[in-house]
């Protein structure tokens, strides 16, 4: 344990404190183990915390937040949103370059074809956004 990268540290605990430390630390641990373990415990939580918050994780739930539709889309935004809950689950990648890869394929696609596309793609259960087919 003693290395040379360890370092020593002195904390001064009141009664208060030490006796709940004795309470709840387990049979033969020491202060010094229990303090060292609630140190540990922070840093995990501190880790899980920063990984799980970048700007593009946004995208990255099954949950498409409505404001990140553009206005010209707003009208299929009810449809995009239960689409990419559908694109999740279905592991597909959701990213905020997917996502905006999307949306320019949907601008490409006829304005009366896209509320159909999105709807074959919700009742396919599809990981894409095809072109409507047209009978002849």
């Amino acid at each position: 344990m003693n290395t040379k990268k360890d370092i020593k540290v002195s904390v001064f605990l009141d009664k208060e404190m030490a006796a709940f430390i004795d309470e709840n630390k387990t049979y033969g641990m020491r202060r010094s183990d229990y303090m060292r373990g609630l140190v540990w415990e922070k840093m995990k939580r501190k880790k899980v915390k920063n990984t799980q918050i970048k700007v593009d994780d946004f995208f990255n739930t099954p949950s498409l937040p409505p404001q990140f539709v553009p206005d010209d889309l707003k009208e299929y935004t009810d449809l995009l949103v239960e689409w990419w809950a559908i694109r999740y689950k279905n592991k597909g990648t959701c990213s905020k370059r997917v996502f905006n890869r999307i949306i320019d394929t949907l601008r490409k696609f006829p304005s009366q074809d896209r509320k159909e596309a999105l709807e074959k793609a919700i009742t396919g259960g599809w990981k894409d956004i095809y072109p409507v087919k047209k009978g002849y």
